[in-house]
């Protein structure tokens, strides 16, 4: 991700591993977007099955925009695509990327997330453009077939799996 927001916003790209704001606190990458800087955080499974870990990102983000920053919180679920790249940078551009938003690879699905992991996953997948949703929630379902349901979702989640496209 960071090379491809380097390529596009070459005047723009203030780093990776940016530390800063009078805190001990650092940031996966930085850049300006429309002029606001811009801090983007790739989200790991540990940032969803972690209490602790949600909390400690609630108060960086809070410590970003207090300074006036914008906050990116890219999931591990989500690839950078033409899709989400306009969605949450604003930015059009083609990019090459064959490997497919969800649950592909990984074996560390939602069922293993903590409550406030649940949450902030529901709460994410539900701002993602209809198309990244439906995705990500096909993996899902591609995933149970393989796993069985109570290891792939949550009991919380399995609206998702019910309903066609749920909704928030």
């Amino acid at each position: 991700m960071a090379h491809v927001l380097q390529q596009l916003l070459p005047d723009d790209w203030q780093g990776t591993q940016i530390a800063g704001m009078g805190t001990r606190h650092r940031w996966d990458m930085s850049c300006r977007l429309s002029g606001i800087v811009t801090v983007i955080e790739y989200d790991g499974d540990e940032h969803y099955r972690h209490s602790i870990k949600v909390r400690a990102d609630r108060m960086k983000d809070a410590i970003a925009r207090s300074s006036g920053f914008r906050v990116i919180r890219f999931p591990y679920w989500v690839q950078l695509d033409d899709i989400t790249l306009e969605h949450l940078f604003g930015i059009t551009a083609h990019i090459d990327q064959s490997f497919p938003h969800g649950f592909i690879t990984t074996k560390l699905f939602p069922a293993s997330f903590c409550e406030l992991g649940i949450a902030r996953f529901r709460t994410e997948l539900f701002s993602l453009p209809c198309a990244v949703r439906l995705a990500v929630v096909t993996s899902l379902r591609e995933r149970t077939t393989e796993y069985g349901r109570e290891f792939v979702v949550p009991s919380a989640l399995n609206d998702l799996l019910d309903s066609p496209l749920a909704n928030p």
